[in-house]
């Protein structure tokens, strides 16, 4: 199925483990992420470029197109779980 973001050719479609993965081995993210913790973002994060109706049922698994999420994962502020190192150690 064309996808307009990507020129009309078919995109290239990735998982939730398949997004960690990369996540992980690139330079987007300051610490590891799993595939439920993409899963939480995609869920959770009102600004996820992919709406649920575009991801595809692959298996037990859903896929969607890797650009758009690249781009957003390029682009997004960190965020992390708890307080930050330096607001954790002023207490």
């Amino acid at each position: 199925m064309p996808d307009a973001d990507e020129g009309g050719g078919i995109p290239e479609m990735v998982t939730f483990t398949e997004i960690a993965r990369r996540l992980n081995a690139g330079s987007y993210l300051t610490r590891p992420i799993t595939r439920q913790g993409v899963r939480h973002i995609a869920d959770t994060d009102p600004e996820w470029p992919v709406p649920q109706e575009r991801w595809m049922r692959i298996g037990n698994a859903w896929a969607m197109p890797w650009a758009p999420i690249e781009a957003f994962f390029s682009k997004r502020t960190t965020r992390g779980r708890g307080p930050s190192s330096k607001e954790a150690s002023d207490g």
